[in-house]
């Protein structure tokens, strides 16, 4: 699938976090609360996006192939 594999929505999760990390310092500290809690909620979609990616690699790769019958 490309370049990237199948990890093309972990990397753009992990580019948004990273966005909204970067903008945690230049906004008033009346969205503190609001960008810490976007903020974790997204490294954790990230983390999710990883493991569940990982998983999916792991079981496609150790299973039996598929074999279409006439």
């Amino acid at each position: 699938m490309g370049y990237l594999g199948n990890n093309l929505a972990t990397i753009i999760v992990a580019i948004f976090a990273v966005i909204l990390s970067g903008l945690y310092f230049v906004l008033p500290e009346v969205l503190n609360f609001i960008m810490i809690v976007a903020i974790s909620i997204t490294w954790f979609l990230v983390f999710m996006c990883w493991i569940v990616q990982k998983g999916q690699d792991y079981s496609h790769r150790h299973g039996s192939p598929s074999v279409k019958k006439n």
